[in-house]
């Protein structure tokens, strides 16, 4: 009897597949073959007692050791799609000087951006609807799994292998469009914007310490703005139903302040650590100012682990974007901050002086690649002789100089990036 039960469940997972539709669904065989194998190894183990039964055997089968079939089925099921990276390469990424030159002028760095974002969005599709599906088998694993949610999986399969073949503008358009294809609800595209660098105090501003970060949150807001509107620009004729959610997070304390694009309190997180975690942001933009500041606020509040998780890996759920303070610190050493003696160190505690950082490692989320913002060809001698301090001596090699124009597009899956400019189109405009 408890053999029948097992081949019983088996066959309704079979009742619940067409034929035609297991022959040409990898992930609908891949999870029949899982069950089949299962079930024949319950039956199997019952005739031999030395062998150990496993806990989703019939007579021992608890909702606690329910096993999950969809992991199972995501592991065997080698024609599927599958995001890797390396976890020392951010998913997607750009990294630049300027946001107005090296994004808002270059056609190149826009279509990079749309093209990730878009990936991001899919991406964040790709795991609700395995959520369900996995919901749906634990919750009756005789019946299967749901199948709207399945064949949802099988549709999005075709996009993430259209989307990993092609990153140009239009093919990012027609990944957008078909995004708003079947939506259930309006979309939201969540920014975390950190301005951390930009509140670093002056202490030779005549200003009061109060009065300076007024200032530096007025702007901060500003130059939020200025994305925000950009981006509702770049979704706006692929996904006019989509809004666009932004919240500053500030690393000193972990306030998050300045929520916009909607008014209800449920569609922002509560606190820093949900920002970077539970709430998933499409977007964490890292905003330029004193690197030095920036990176000793990441260490002291231990956001470097939620900023890693959120930006690299095969599952990172966000795009990061660094704007020279938030380029450096996503290279392997922040040390290029030292070389031009724009930033002031004095303002971090126990490191006041440059010699303090030279070595101090940054996130390293471009494959061992540090970076030197806002280069021009009166640096270039001052790079060629900083190269040869840094330390470790290997990374020497690896110090990528970004213009004013350049933006520096990382794809972590293919652990490649490239570097593009939009000197061309300011000219031509």
């Amino acid at each position: 009897m408890k053999n029948c039960k097992a081949h019983l469940g088996c066959c309704k997972v079979v009742w619940l597949f067409s034929f035609w539709g297991i022959l040409h669904s990898p992930r609908a065989f891949a999870f029949l073959f899982t069950a089949s194998k299962q079930s024949w190894q319950t039956s199997h183990r019952s005739l031999h007692p030395l062998v150990p039964r496993p806990l989703f055997a019939a007579d021992k089968f608890q909702e606690d050791d329910q096993p999950d079939l969809v992991s199972a089925l995501m592991e065997d099921d080698d024609s599927s799609i599958s995001i890797s990276s390396s976890p020392s390469w951010a998913r997607y990424a750009l990294l630049i000087s300027s946001f107005t030159d090296g994004i808002l002028a270059s056609p190149q760095a826009q279509s990079f951006l749309k093209h990730s974002l878009a990936c991001s969005l899919l991406a964040e599709r790709v795991r609700k609807a395995e959520a369900q599906v996995r919901e749906s088998v634990m919750a009756s694993p005789c019946n299967g799994p749901n199948m709207e949610a399945f064949n949802a999986l099988e549709e999005y399969d075709e996009q993430l292998l259209q989307s990993t073949s092609d990153c140009d503008d239009a093919s990012a358009n027609r990944l957008l469009q078909s995004l708003g294809t079947g939506m259930k609800g309006k979309p939201n595209v969540r920014i975390l914007y950190i301005p951390t660098a930009m509140y670093a105090l002056n202490p030779n501003s005549a200003n009061t310490p109060g009065k300076q970060r007024q200032r530096a949150r007025a702007d901060g807001k500003k130059r939020r703005n200025q994305l925000v509107q950009h981006l509702e620009d770049l979704l706006g004729p692929h996904l006019p139903e989509a809004s666009v959610l932004a919240i500053t997070l500030d690393l000193d304390d972990g306030s998050l302040k300045q929520p916009t694009g909607s008014d209800a309190a449920a569609d922002f997180p509560a606190d820093g650590v949900e920002a970077l975690t539970t709430w998933a942001p499409h977007i964490v933009y890292v905003e330029g100012g004193n690197t030095f500041w920036l990176q000793h606020c990441l260490e002291k509040g231990s956001w470097a682990s939620h900023l890693r998780a959120a930006c690299t890996g095969p599952d990172a759920p966000s795009v990061y974007i660094g704007k020279s303070a938030g380029a450096i610190i996503a290279g392997a050493t922040v040390a290029t901050a030292t070389w031009k003696g724009w930033d002031d160190p004095s303002v971090v505690p126990g490191k006041e002086t440059y010699d303090d950082w030279k070595g101090h490692p940054g996130l390293d989320m471009v494959g061992s690649q540090s970076f030197f913002p806002h280069m021009s060809d009166d640096w270039e001698s001052t790079v060629a002789e900083k190269r040869q301090e840094v330390q470790p001596k290997e990374l020497s090699d690896k110090i990528v100089c970004l213009r004013e124009y350049d933006a520096c597009c990382v794809d972590g899956s293919d652990q490649i990036m490239e570097l593009v400019s939009g000197v061309e189109a300011a000219v031509a405009q």
